[in-house]
């Protein structure tokens, strides 16, 4: 996919060699493969290369949100604004979704056992 995207040798090298190489060029081929456009891609590959350079090798075992925010804040802090930090936590999250390595945020709600009495009642009405 770095192949179809870029001309520049420098620039597929870089993505090549930078880290999780084959996991984004999967899920780049796989945006390609269902009707993203070469613009869209090139924003994704550039997004996703910044981000995995920010990952550590434990990233396959999950990313949770508060390392997801611990990256865009330094993100932010780079690229002021909240357009730079919107559009990578919407272009990595659903890549780490891809790859089944999103660690989804355990809600604790301390009612939860009195809402889930009430929703057995209102279905019993």
């Amino acid at each position: 996919m770095f192949q179809k995207l870029f001309s520049d040798e420098a620039t597929r090298r870089r993505h090549r060699n930078a880290p999780f190489a084959e996991e984004r060029e999967r899920c780049l081929q796989h945006c390609a493969d269902v009707g993203g456009t070469r613009a869209t891609l090139l924003v994704k590959s550039t997004e996703l290369l910044w981000f995995a350079c920010h990952l550590d090798s434990s990233a396959p075992q999950g990313v949770d949100l508060e390392k997801l925010q611990e990256i865009v804040r330094v993100r932010q802090s780079i690229y002021k604004g909240a357009t730079a930090a919107r559009r990578l936590t919407d272009i990595a999250r659903p890549w780490l979704r891809f790859l089944g390595w999103w660690r989804v945020p355990v809600i604790d709600l301390r009612s939860q056992n009195q809402l889930d009495q009430y929703v057995v009642w209102i279905a019993n009405l």
